[in-house]
């Protein structure tokens, strides 16, 4: 037996819907009293309201499309090759730095949503041409890239709708007529830098099918571990849905002569892949060229090839004029072999250089042999198969979901009622009263010790993965899995990637920038991709500031601290240091900010396992607290528990958990010291009065010579002792006091950053025990209000039933019995609905 299309599954399923919406109409009307008690009526009204809109939703169902990849991978290349309209900016450089929906419609108009902050036009327009919508787009996407520089701000949503080439032509799709295409045009990672924005892209992505979009200039051996590594962080940071993404190795026009055969780099890539993302098989790997096709099917446009095109002829001439300018290569290779086509080629493209009309028929065969060339063919088969696989999971289930979980909690209020209608004795009807009182007595106590137990579980949990012993975390992970609480041993590892994170895309390259003396120019550069540009500005600045600072600065003996001091009666030292201690401060301040920014970006990029292990902590607490309403010491014969499950899942459901904020805070290590130190401060001079002892030079007389004796002279010296008064110079010493100010040097800045992350994560885990514990007591205290809301259904139900019993209980037991049987067709037709949405046959 052939497999239902898409396109019957979804018509079984409206129809099935309608028919559900209709029996609870019909039961209704058969019994209004029943449906007169608050608590059903609420239900049932809250019912109705998931119906219609339910029923709306598959009136015209949307598929959402989501083209994700590498860093200008070519992404908005391929979504126009697509829709077969150039309205995705393509110019160089990443201009999808926005989130750009593109959505089938018959009515032209273009919606920019008013966002805080904006700096460029919102609103809506009608009636504008491609080109009109494209230069707004890119206006809108270039303002924003330049307010980002200033400031922080939410990153432009912009709507388009017209028509689209897959929603006009179903043979290329597949698709059912009544769905609706929306194309999302998402940034590459690295322009989007905060967790604000990146929460907004994981809430569209997580609805899509995804389209992932790899450069084939990065998949040499140099650069293919690196392309593999960014593919794995876009793939986690956007939470996609791997199992239903399709990979396009893109530009492979710009294959060289010498490189491997493109078959083989297909193999080995898909092999990588597969390993990188953990994926059960190897995935889908198109080899793409997103030029050729985007020119060939813009020139045709977006009707089917086997009707006629709507393109004009000077904008048919536009695009085969860039399609032999940019494609000549690839046209080339595809021709070498094929004479008679080659002068076909050569004749159309005179043609268009001699602005000649361009016949539909010329057009239709250019485009057969792009879509072969290009790679479009097999894209489009390999979406067909992949979007049939996956099409009630992205389509059908989402718009079910929220009705299924409305009727379930309406049909199990209604079970209550029709088990106390059962009772056929006064005196039955006031022990199961009697019951179902103890029972909301007991709850209390119940639901408290359940908190308590839970609270005293995830502070042992908590407490074991702050700890760092391997054999206890390995403890805790087997104590959880048996206690079937999934991915404890996920959230440390998500941890413990921010920490590497934080020290690998921030600590290191600001610890390099110092020893290598990097101008501010460069630190913005390399950081703007990591924390955005605007916080990457402020640190580069003071970074600057501090490299000026340092130099005024010499080692200290520790080797950890570089130090300056200045005498206190200095005024204007005083003030440069204090001005060079707050610019260092400055820079601490940035630093923390980029810390705690980046790591809530990185914590939201993991939001899903920490969901995950919330839901699973949940799931362990929703059989614990069932049991407050099953285990009694008396057995109550009105099923109270799964009414209030019920209910509950379906407020659960209406209130998600979302992450908390503010993870991270360090102090810096500087610090100032009053010192006072004795110091020469000047001299004095004195006379002082000696004796000394100093040779006096005279002439002395005397004769000389035998016969003839003369008188001479000669000079002789001899001691003589006086007075003299001598300067003597004397130090004059005072005490001079400092203020000296020691600074952390730039390793031992890195150092204790890194310090203040790993010892930082203790409180990381607190926020996250905190934010579990929460989301545990509000399910407690919604379960609390919820099976107090279903007792009291129960005892007004059996206070019902003791005036039914005394009057025309008979009666009643007849429109009892039609009423069940309605409800069983009912609950048939909601079981039914849900095996066809489940299906994974069709």
């Amino acid at each position: 037996m052939t497999p239902p299309s898409p396109a019957e599954n979804l018509n079984q399923i409206h129809e099935l819907l309608k028919q559900l919406g209709r029996q609870i109409i019909d039961i209704y009307r058969s019994a209004p009293d029943i449906f007169d008690d608050q608590n059903i009526g609420t239900e049932l009204e809250q019912f109705l309201n998931a119906y219609r809109d339910a029923n709306n939703r598959l009136e015209y169902p949307r598929l959402r499309i989501a083209t994700i990849g590498t860093t200008s991978s070519g992404k908005s290349t391929i979504v126009n090759s697509l829709i077969g309209r150039r309205i995705a900016p393509i110019e160089a450089g990443e201009m999808s730095v926005g989130l750009l929906s593109i959505n089938h419609d018959e009515q032209r108009r273009l919606v920019i949503n008013q966002t805080p902050e904006a700096a460029w036009e919102t609103g809506e327009w009608t009636d504008l041409d491609d080109q009109d919508i494209y230069l707004k787009i890119r206006s809108t996407m270039q303002n924003y890239r330049q307010l980002k520089r200033n400031t922080e701000c939410v990153a432009p949503q912009v709507k388009a709708y017209f028509p689209l080439l897959p929603a006009r032509d179903i043979a290329l799709s597949g698709l059912p007529d009544e769905i609706s295409i929306e194309f999302l045009d998402l940034p590459g990672l690295k322009s989007v830098s905060d967790r604000r924005n990146l929460s907004v892209i994981q809430s569209q992505v997580g609805k899509a099918f995804s389209l992932v979009a790899l450069d084939y200039l990065q998949v040499n051996e140099e650069k293919r571990q690196r392309l593999l590594s960014e593919l794995q962080t876009v793939v986690r940071y956007y939470h996609g849905h791997v199992e239903s993404m399709i990979f396009i190795l893109n530009r492979i026009d710009n294959r060289g002569t010498d490189d491997l055969p493109l078959e083989e780099r297909i193999v080995q890539l898909k092999k990588e892949i597969k390993e990188v993302l953990d994926l059960a098989e190897e995935p889908d790997l198109i080899p793409f060229n997103a030029r050729l096709l985007y020119y060939s099917q813009c020139a045709w446009g977006t009707t089917p090839l086997d009707s006629a095109s709507e393109v004009p002829q000077a904008l048919r001439i536009q695009f085969l004029e860039a399609l032999f300018n940019d494609c000549a290569k690839v046209i080339r290779e595809n021709l070498s072999e094929n004479r008679e086509l080659r002068q076909w080629f050569r004749d159309l493209e005179d043609n268009v250089a001699d602005q000649n009309e361009i016949t539909d028929e010329d057009l239709r065969k250019l485009l057969q042999y792009a879509m072969q060339w290009s790679g479009g063919k097999k894209l489009w088969d390999c979406i067909q198969t992949r979007l049939k696989d996956s099409f009630s999971e992205l389509v059908i289930i989402p718009i079910l979901v929220e009705t299924l979980n409305s009727f379930d909690a309406l049909n199990e209020s209604l079970e209550i009622l029709l088990q106390a209608r059962r009772i056929g004795t006064t005196e039955e009807v006031n022990q199961e009263k009697e019951k179902v009182v103890k029972i909301r007595n007991d709850l209390q106590a119940c639901l408290s010790k359940i908190r308590e137990d839970f609270h005293d579980t995830v502070n042992v949990y908590m407490a074991a993965l702050k700890n760092d012993n391997p054999k206890l975390r390995l403890k805790i992970k087997q104590e959880t899995e048996a206690n079937g609480i999934q991915g404890f041993s996920a959230v440390f590892d998500s941890v413990r990637n921010v920490e590497t994170d934080l020290i690998t895309s921030l600590i290191i390259p600001i610890r390099q920038s110092f020893h290598q003396k990097e101008s501010m120019l460069q630190v913005k550069e390399k950081l703007e991709p990591v924390i955005g540009i605007q916080l990457a500005q402020e640190i580069a600045q003071n970074y600057e500031r501090v490299q000026k600072v340092l130099g005024k600065f010499s080692k200290h003996k520790n080797g950890r601290f570089i130090k300056r001091r200045v005498p206190t009666n200095d005024d204007e030292a005083l003030a440069e240091l204090k001005q060079d201690e707050r610019v260092v401060k400055l820079f601490y301040r940035s630093i923390r900010k980029a810390i705690s920014r980046r790591a809530e970006f990185c914590l939201q990029a993991q939001a899903k396992q920490f969901k995950e292990v919330l839901e699973s902590l949940v799931e362990n607490q929703l059989k614990q607290l069932e049991i407050c309403l099953t285990v009694s010491k008396e057995y109550c014969s009105i099923t109270l528990s799964k009414a209030a499950i019920s209910s509950l899942y379906k407020k659960l459901l209406q209130n998600p958990p979302a992450l908390p904020e503010n993870f991270f805070e360090i102090q810096d290590l500087s610090r100032k010291e009053s010192k006072t130190e004795i110091e020469i401060v000047g001299s004095e001079t004195f006379f002082e009065e000696s004796s000394e002892i100093r040779r006096e030079l005279y002439t002395e007389y005397y004769r000389q010579g035998s016969c003839f004796k003369s008188t001479r002279r000669r000079l002789k010296a001899r001691p003589v002792i006086e007075k003299v008064k001598k300067p003597v110079v004397k130090k004059k010493y005072s005490e001079i006091d400092y203020m000296e100010l020691f600074l952390p040097s730039p390793q031992t800045m890195a150092k204790q950053w890194s310090e203040g992350i790993n010892s930082t994560k203790g409180s990381l885990w607190d926020v996250l025990s905190k934010w579990i514990m929460d989301r545990l007591d509000y399910v407690n205290e919604t379960f609390e209000q919820s099976a107090i809301n279903i007792t009291d259904l129960a005892e007004r139900t059996l206070n019902k039933q003791l005036e039914i019993i005394e009057t025309n209980f008979q009666e009643n037991t007849q429109k009892l019995h039609e009423f069940e049987i309605k409800k069983e067709n009912i609950i048939a037709t909601r079981i039914e609905l849900e095996r066809l949405a489940k299906r994974k046959d069709q």
